[in-house]
């Protein structure tokens, strides 16, 4: 009897043992999946969902516009990464990313300030590889956060895309200052245009509206049925 209980207390200690690594690796799925490293990888597993870009960015006087990108996550939410692009000078001026359900992320965009349309995945990526190689030129790197987002075009091929963009104003970069921009923040960037574009091959200007306010930031992302309507989306054909 004595070597039956010992058995039996052996095979519960293995099962107590099966349920507490069972329950740890829970709680690090769920913690996460509570960070946005986390979510963040768990969207880059998914298919691209859409890729939008502001109307007319590379026809517009200012080049300035938004390049959008999201994937499906397993649980039905979106993985988003906005880039923002300053085609004048400064290639990719911001970026951030966010999780929503794709009922959020038709309202946002309805009610954006940007007409958004819909471009393929490798038009949006060479876009973006464009922007950043122009403002290279002139030692200016992209925004930090880009640095953590990048992976969102992971296993796009942009040579796919056969159209070139163009940028600056006559070949010239043009640095466009707002009334966000410190004086040391223009001081360093028209150092960098001085010493590598040189002198009279640059432009600076202000523009006191210049800019896109982010309505992406600090919103309360929730799910609502009444807003999954589809967006009529002109698609740009981007060979």
């Amino acid at each position: 009897m004595a070597a039956k209980e010992q058995q039996r207390q052996k095979k519960l200690a293995k099962k107590r043992s099966k349920e507490l690594a069972r329950k740890k690796t829970q709680a690090r799925e769920k913690n996460r999946m509570t960070s946005f490293a986390g979510q963040f990888e768990a969207g880059l597993a998914g298919p691209i969902e859409r890729c939008l870009v502001a109307e007319g960015l590379f026809d517009s006087p200012s080049k300035f516009g938004s390049v959008l990108v999201s994937r499906r996550m397993p649980d039905g939410r979106l993985c988003v990464v906005r880039f923002l692009i300053d085609g004048l000078c400064l290639g990719v001026k911001n970026a951030n990313s966010f999780f929503c359900f794709p009922s959020q992320l038709n309202s946002t965009i309805e009610s954006g300030p940007e007409d958004m349309v819909a471009v393929t995945p490798a038009a949006a990526k060479k876009m973006i590889e464009q922007a950043i190689a122009f403002a290279a030129k002139f030692d200016l790197q992209p925004a930090p956060f880009y640095a953590k987002v990048a992976a969102i075009f992971d296993g796009i091929d942009s040579s796919e895309c056969e159209s070139e963009f163009e940028f600056g104003r006559d070949g010239q970069p043009v640095f466009v200052t707002g009334p966000y921009d410190t004086d040391q923040r223009i001081g360093e960037i028209v150092d960098k245009l001085e010493r590598t574009a040189g002198k009279d091959n640059y432009v600076v200007e202000y523009d006191e509206g210049y800019g896109l306010e982010d309505e992406m930031d600090g919103t309360s992302w929730s799910d609502d049925p009444e807003l999954d309507a589809d967006i009529d989306e002109d698609v740009v054909d981007y060979p």
